[in-house]
């Protein structure tokens, strides 16, 4: 019929060709197994989303946001910005515990204790707690050098992100963070580790007290990145452009602190006894993928949405 629609003729196809017996009744039996079923399942589900890109809009711009994304190497940008994270996160712990002792109570629990405690900051604090043996000049002389190592990285991480950011948006290089960029980093970092912290004690409280939790590490989350990303580079655009960008970031790291304290928290153990300290990098080296790959989903969200705005507004015109 000249009616039917595309994608539920493809879908029909895929289950003749699931369901339909071999042709040579002597043979063999060639039905498909469970993970080629899954395979055509998915294949046909994705034609019958991509028959219907036309007719909707949402759906198009899902697409457009993940060909940016493959068009710009997500997934390399992610890596750079995973690998950056993970050299600053490390010294910002080591400096944090060293000289202020704001995650110390972390710092005398097993790997898997501290990241159910405190999240990714007490996993941190777990990796680096035999500062707090030190003597008071060895700690003066570690102090300063983390702090150096923590400048450096603080500053390669701000770096890296506004390259990414430029990339995705597809913008020609122009300007250059300001020498303040990495102390904003800092207190943003700090701000989001003492949040978490605070969520997991509301979390510890009560069953009531753990939607606050969730909702407070989403809400802080979204705010930080929501900030950042005026401050980036992008096109001009109205501020309400970046909010879904910054949605998407919120909730995603509200679900990683989730993964941390589940997930996580039990790979942490498994490998910290088999590798040590290794075990705790390979862990953190995951998470801070994760991070990366969701900051970068953001800014084609973003870049991809306003573009798709500004092409409208100009057919419109015209």
């Amino acid at each position: 019929m000249t009616g039917d629609d595309p994608g539920d003729s493809q879908v029909e196809r895929a289950d003749t060709a699931l369901s339909e017996p071999s042709g040579d009744s002597g043979a063999p039996s060639s039905t498909p197994s469970r993970w080629e079923r899954l395979r055509l399942r998915a294949q046909s589900t994705r034609s019958v989303i991509e028959a219907r890109r036309a007719d909707s809009a949402s759906i198009d711009t899902a697409f457009q946001a993940v060909e940016r994304d493959a068009q710009t190497g997500g997934g390399v940008l992610a890596a750079a910005v995973a690998f950056r994270l993970f050299m600053f996160l490390v010294p910002y712990a080591f400096v944090m515990l060293t000289g202020l002792g704001l995650v110390s109570t972390a710092a005398g629990q097993n790997p898997k204790d501290a990241a159910h405690s405190a999240g990714i900051g007490g996993l941190l604090a777990s990796a680096v707690a035999s500062t707090s043996t030190m003597s008071l000049a060895d700690r003066i002389l570690a102090i300063i050098l983390g702090g150096t190592a923590l400048a450096i990285t603080a500053r390669s991480l701000v770096r890296v992100l506004w390259i990414v950011h430029r990339l995705i948006w597809g913008l020609k290089p122009s300007g250059n963070p300001t020498l303040w960029a990495p102390v904003i980093l800092f207190g943003f970092v700090t701000v989001l580790f003492g949040v978490s912290d605070l969520a997991t004690w509301l979390d510890a409280q009560s069953i009531g007290l753990r939607l606050l939790a969730i909702v407070l590490t989403i809400v802080t989350s979204a705010a930080a990145w929501f900030l950042a990303s005026l401050w980036l580079p992008h096109e001009e655009c109205e501020w309400w452009a970046l909010l879904p960008g910054a949605g998407i970031v919120g909730v995603g790291v509200g679900l990683l602190h989730v993964l941390t304290i589940t997930y996580v928290a039990h790979e942490v153990s498994r490998k910290s006894s088999l590798y040590g300290a290794i075990g705790i990098s390979l862990a953190l080296l995951l998470w801070t993928y994760f991070a990366g790959r969701l900051l970068t989903a953001a800014i084609a969200t973003n870049a991809t949405l306003w573009r798709r705005r500004s092409d409208q507004n100009t057919g419109s015109s015209t």
